[in-house]
């Protein structure tokens, strides 16, 4: 049976593209290869990253996170490793918040287990997947490092949530150190070995840490769209209607097709399609063929 993920084509972002921040990191990419939609690089991306092998706490704990990032501007990066990154990608669907994940293979190399079923929502949820790794290149130890630096340079901050002392968290947070990313730790107790890594990057100051989930989305720089919204942003002279106003708020970031929008929008589609001409014009939503259209924040 053909995996959903090959019905998303593979796309490639040329350096020419990458964003300014991004360009920053060490051994940087001629191109990004990537399936499904890329959301605006001017969203807030936010990483949130962990251990394989985590606390029976954890999922719990990446719900109330994700949950608080709900109206903002955020984008969930992450690693679609077991653990941690997947209850990440996980409470994303949940909560309707984009979704990245950046994999250390090849582009078209099959995903296997778990996390292929998690691949294919990210991608269904109008989400991409992304590696600097062409074709079906196997995946070597080398790359999972590699792969980190790949998060944390496309991160406006990093939240460690569990991690032993040593860890593939860790090191995107060494990378977001160099990179002068914002970094965040959960807290946890001294008797759970997961705790470890967190505690450390707390005490050692490297992290602030995350006490309320109700804060999350205030420290990890997510801006909240009624504060980012067009109508209010200095200079844009952009008026939208309140029909339009409620439907980019609600897909802000995202990539939807015209059939999506229908079944999650309490519109008829006569007044969508008004609707989406309205914000094409204002260079809020963008398509490239009349049925996938992109709802991005201008800069």
């Amino acid at each position: 049976m053909t995996s959903k993920i090959n019905y998303f084509p593979v796309h490639t972002l040329e350096r020419k593209n990458f964003p300014d921040d991004f360009r920053q990191i060490p051994h940087l990419p001629e191109v990004l290869y990537y399936r499904g939609s890329l959301p605006d690089f001017h969203l807030s991306w936010i990483a949130m990253v962990g251990t394989r092998r985590p606390s029976p706490n954890a999922e719990t704990i990446c719900q109330k996170l994700i949950r608080n990032l709900q109206g903002t501007d955020a984008v969930v990066l992450s690693g679609l490793a077991q653990g941690i990154d997947s209850y990440c990608h996980q409470s994303a669907f949940l909560y309707k918040i984009p979704t990245v994940a950046v994999i250390a293979q090849g582009i078209e190399l099959e995903i296997g287990g778990s996390r292929k079923i998690v691949a294919e929502k990210i991608l269904e949820s109008g989400g991409a997947i992304i590696s600097e790794y062409p074709g079906k290149t196997p995946p070597l130890a080398f790359m999972f490092p590699q792969r980190n630096r790949i998060i944390a340079g496309l991160s406006k901050s990093v939240t460690l949530i569990e991690s032993k002392d040593r860890g593939g968290g860790l090191l995107t947070v060494e990378y977001a150190q160099k990179l002068k990313r914002k970094i965040l730790a959960v807290p946890g107790s001294l008797l759970s070995e997961t705790a470890q890594g967190p505690n450390r990057l707390i005490s050692q100051k490297i992290a602030e840490p995350v006490w309320n989930p109700n804060d999350f989305s205030d420290l990890c720089g997510a801006r909240r769209l009624t504060d980012i919204s067009p109508q209010n942003l200095p200079g844009m002279g952009i008026r939208l209607s309140e029909s339009a106003q409620k439907l980019f708020d609600q897909n802000a970031g995202f990539t939807h097709s015209l059939n999506d929008l229908c079944a999650n929008s309490s519109f008829p589609i006569s007044q969508i399609l008004a609707i989406l001409t309205e914000l094409e014009i204002a260079g809020l939503v963008h398509s490239k063929d009349g049925d996938a259209f992109h709802f991005s924040i201008p800069e």
